[in-house]
Parts: structure tokens; C-alpha cells; sequence
């Protein structure tokens, strides 16, 4: 019991207190999925679905190198976080970490 403890935390305060992206990148993406510039976000998570399970704690829309990228944050069941990078525009996996 102890043990799920920091994972409990962890998903009660994604609960409470964050959006899947964040506030600032919100409209930027509603915007450029209008135009058909990126994919929507369940494309992207459908995609991550496909190479992972565990619960998303954040999504960030950055612009890295003139490319549009979703950085996904994924907690999985044994407490270990990863990062996963997206190309907002095709969808394609570009990277994966693990977060120390």
C-alpha cells in the first residue's frame, strides 16, 4: 500500500490540477489542428496507446527546430515515468525517455 502511494499522488494531482495541455499551448493547438497544420491530440494519443500503457500526467505543444512537437508524459503502473516525443504533423514517434 505504501508503495502506490507516489502514484496515487501523482494522479490526484494531475486530476485536480492540469489539463492535458496546458493553458498556454491550448488555443495555439486548437488553432493549428483548425488548420490542418498538426493532428488533434487522440490521434497523437491513440498512436501512443499503440507502444505503451499507463496515465497521461502531461502534454506540452512545443516548437523545437522550426518542428511542431508533442512532448507526452506517461506514468506507468509500476510508478516510472517517460516522456515521449510526437511530430505534431505526422504523428510519428521521434523519441522516448525515461524521466530519472
Amino acid at each position: 500500500m505504501l508503495k502506490a502511494l507516489p502514484l496515487l499522488a501523482i494522479l490526484f494531482t494531475t486530476l485536480c490540477f492540469s489539463s492535458l495541455i496546458q493553458a498556454d499551448d491550448h488555443d495555439e493547438a486548437r488553432a493549428l489542428v483548425k488548420a490542418g497544420k498538426i493532428l488533434p491530440l487522440e490521434s497523437i494519443l491513440k498512436n501512443l496507446r499503440k507502444i505503451a500503457e499507463g496515465n497521461v500526467i502531461e502534454v506540452e505543444l512545443e516548437h523545437e527546430k522550426q518542428q511542431l512537437i508533442y512532448e507526452i508524459e506517461l506514468v506507468d503502473q509500476q510508478g516510472i515515468v517517460t516522456e515521449y516525443l510526437f511530430d505534431a504533423t505526422t504523428g510519428q514517434l521521434l523519441q522516448q525517455k525515461k524521466e530519472d
